[in-house]
């Protein structure tokens, strides 16, 4: 029953997605400073693990009812885990996420509680607020930890540009989830495809996606990333091309998962021209 119960509160931090910004925070790190692997990079690992997963839990705290229609075996709406220690949860990974970074530096310290402050206000306020200011908030704290790994090694200048990339393939994808949930979201959120329609928000997700696939040999071009990123991206771009064309055929849950898939092959073109 405990290890059943444990399971549920890994479970709703989704380790996964928590793991994706660790990771782009070493690369972050990687593309930096030729000396990444330091005790400073393995804390900011935990930071943004820990603090990406406290805003899947707020989340699903704040999405209660809407994961009951668009997810109801989630956590929350199946009723494994109470709203109330749900709510606890999440404040308390926070604040030890905030912790850790303490011991980083003061800059490091600075983006953990700003994240962790805009993840709460984005669950809480700026989801329901609707359009795609939602989208490019999202799209901001999916892109920072590449910052985060610049900041940890001081160097955060030379990351933007991934940043940038990253950016633009999650803001598709996140227009993409909002198409995948519509039914569910029509009823509580003005969303872009609530907004704007379907086809109309199809056309700017591809139109994201596709600039980041035009903007990525730009890294090599510009000496920030080795010709071992041109290469490992390509197969990146290649997955963001036939995501966006089969969002034409309106199958937005199929290819949400298509450009997740391309954004983690391009967290190891990042790593691969980094090094």
């Amino acid at each position: 029953m405990l290890g059943c119960c444990l399971l549920q509160y890994i479970n709703i931090l989704r380790p996964f997605n928590c793991f994706m910004a660790g990771t782009a925070v070493i690369v972050g790190a990687a593309v930096a400073s030729e000396t990444f692997f330091t005790t400073d990079v393995y804390l900011a690992f935990l930071v943004a693990f820990l603090v990406c997963g406290a805003g899947n839990v707020i989340n699903d705290y704040f999405d209660f009812e809407i994961d009951g229609i668009n997810n109801p075996s989630r956590p929350l709406p199946s009723g494994k885990i109470s709203l109330g220690a749900a709510h606890l949860y999440a404040l308390g990974v926070f604040a030890v996420g905030v912790l850790v970074s303490i011991f980083i530096n003061r800059a490091a310290l600075l983006i953990a509680a700003f994240n962790s402050v805009l993840l709460y206000a984005y669950a809480w306020r700026i989801k329901k607020s609707g359009g795609i200011s939602k989208n490019f908030t999202v799209s901001y704290l999916a892109a920072s930890p590449f910052l985060f790994g610049g900041v940890v090694v001081g160097n955060a200048l030379v990351t933007l540009l991934l940043a940038l990339l990253a950016g633009l393939a999650n803001t598709g994808r996140e227009i993409i989830k909002d198409i995948e949930d519509l039914e569910g979201d029509r009823k509580v959120i003005k969303t872009l495809p609530v907004e704007i329609g379907i086809e109309k928000s199809a056309t700017l997700a591809s139109t994201f996606i596709l600039a980041a696939v035009i903007i990525s040999p730009l890294p090599y071009i510009l000496g920030i990333l080795s010709i071992n990123y041109l290469a490992a991206v390509a197969l990146a771009d290649a997955i963001f091309v036939y995501a966006a064309l089969k969002l034409r055929s309106k199958r937005a849950r199929e290819t949400q998962k298509l450009v997740k898939l391309g954004m983690l092959f391009g967290l190891v073109a990042f790593l691969a021209g980094g090094l």
